[in-house]
């Protein structure tokens, strides 16, 4: 990552699987490959949030990496919480922006 910034590259754009993991409590937490991205100053932008099947069902591929710790609708928005507070993402693309847009307005995010 680091040798990605000193290329002069600013910003990544990774999906969603790929920032996110599970601890040993199997609670979603931020992956090492977002937080080396975050530790070499990489600014990151995530795909996409609302994009596969029901997250009772697993989520498919987009929440491959966390699929153990999701069983119901509501867990997007611990999904997008970790992408926001742990990863530090600047933006998420969505195919339904409501729930970025009501995690925003809760959260007083600009």
């Amino acid at each position: 990552m680091a040798d990605l910034k000193a290329q002069g590259v600013n910003i990544i754009a990774p999906p969603i699987w790929a920032l996110l993991t599970v601890d040993n409590d199997n609670q979603i937490i931020a992956s090492e490959y977002a937080l080396n991205a975050k530790a070499s100053g990489l600014d990151i932008i995530t795909w996409t949030l609302e994009r596969s099947g029901l997250l009772k069902e697993g989520g498919g591929w987009y929440y491959q990496s966390i699929t153990s710790a999701i069983d119901n609708d509501g867990d997007m928005l611990k999904v997008l919480n970790v992408l926001a507070q742990d990863v530090g993402v600047i933006g998420v693309f969505s195919d339904w922006p409501a729930t970025v847009s009501f995690y925003a307005n809760c959260m007083g995010l600009k």
